[in-house]
């Protein structure tokens, strides 16, 4: 299975639950962790990044293959009894890398595709060059946190309102977002569920999924606060399985299952010691 993440590596420096770290962050180094305990999954990153990323950088193959700048996105996590602060510093090196015929390359061997950017930077017009190489039953999936990103002055993450969206949901065989990446994540999820999947993650009530004909709710077992260690990269976690699950299987609801159930898991244990049992 040949799987690749566009979007974001990070540096992270974290203040969770029950775990303090500096480690690699962002959606394609915790799909990294995830994957690398999977036998048969060949991975490949597309994200830009520094040289002071080299004694981060993971298992699987990053494009571009030298560091695209001096430094790395970097995300300051401060995540208490379900309210995250972040803030985020050398926004002025993530921009996306240059397309050229090896990115493309990457892209058209993948059977399933993550875009999942840390900030706004990858464009529509960006995003949609790129796909427009992809094979006819890759799996497109599109986690959108990045878009409701904005940032003041003094660095602090807050709310954005994702308006070009609606030019390029549609390339996508599934959306996954969270409850908290907007205040009105659930009524935008309704509106793209017209024109394709849609779940979103609801915490410690599972996940709903919707589409066009239906909506369903996949619950979980919730974890009470002081038993989480460490819930930073818990979406991440849950998008990778599901996307590996729904390649394997085609079932929207065992995939959701899977990915509630080592999401779970990897609540126990801080983001840079991920362990975790993959379901049947």
């Amino acid at each position: 299975m040949n799987i690749t993440v566009l979007g974001h590596v990070c540096i992270d420096h974290n203040k969770s639950e029950g775990a303090a770290y500096t480690t690699a962050g962002g959606p394609a180094s915790f799909m990294t962790r995830v994957f690398s305990h999977i036998p048969g999954i060949e991975l490949h990153l597309i994200s830009p990044y520094g040289m002071d990323f080299l004694t981060y950088l993971q298992s699987g193959s990053i494009y571009p293959h030298k560091p695209s700048g001096e430094k790395t996105l970097i995300y300051e996590n401060s995540s208490q009894a379900n309210l995250k602060i972040q803030k985020s510093f050398n926004r002025e090196f993530s921009y996306p890398p240059e397309i050229t015929d090896e990115l493309l390359e990457i892209i058209q061997a993948s059977d399933i595709i993550f875009v999942a950017p840390l900030t706004p930077f990858y464009t529509v017009e960006y995003v949609k060059k790129c796909l427009a190489v992809a094979k006819r039953d890759t799996i497109k999936i599109l986690l959108p946190r990045g878009y409701y990103r904005d940032f003041t002055d003094e660095n602090e993450v807050i709310e954005r309102n994702f308006d070009e969206g609606e030019d390029f949901i549609s390339l996508f065989d599934f959306i996954i977002t969270s409850e908290q990446d907007h205040h009105n994540m659930m009524h935008i999820s309704r509106k793209w569920a017209k024109e394709t999947k849609v779940i979103m993650t609801l915490g410690e009530k599972g996940a709903i999924y919707l589409d066009s004909q239906r909506s369903f709710i996949v619950s979980t077992d919730p974890v009470s606060y002081k038993e989480i260690v460490d819930s930073v990269g818990s979406g991440d976690i849950f998008s990778a399985i599901f996307g590996y699950k729904y390649h394997l299987t085609h079932d929207i609801h065992k995939s959701i299952e899977s990915a509630n159930n080592v999401a779970r898991q990897c609540l126990f244990s801080a983001a840079d010691k991920l362990h975790f049992v993959l379901p049947k």
